[in-house]
């Protein structure tokens, strides 16, 4: 899976949700504790479905040692 890259609003690190496949963004949402997703105002566009990025990278982090620890089980 590709790490998403993030956007600096604020100086804040954020990423978009609708940026990653509908699979990937239904299985964060569901491990997502509710109202973590955020609707940011930048430059008079609204911005929604944004979560703070070190919450993302935790997860995504988290989500591929669970692959390899399942891959390596699988051999």
């Amino acid at each position: 899976m590709t790490k998403l890259i993030p956007i600096f609003i604020n100086g804040k690190k954020w990423v978009q949700l609708s940026q990653l496949s509908q699979d990937q963004a239904n299985v964060i949402k569901s491990w997502l504790p509710v109202n973590s997703l955020r609707k940011i105002l930048f430059h008079g566009m609204e911005i929604s479905d944004c979560l703070d990025f070190d919450t993302y990278e935790y997860w995504f982090n988290s989500n591929e040692v669970s692959k390899q620890k399942q891959a390596y089980l699988d051999f």
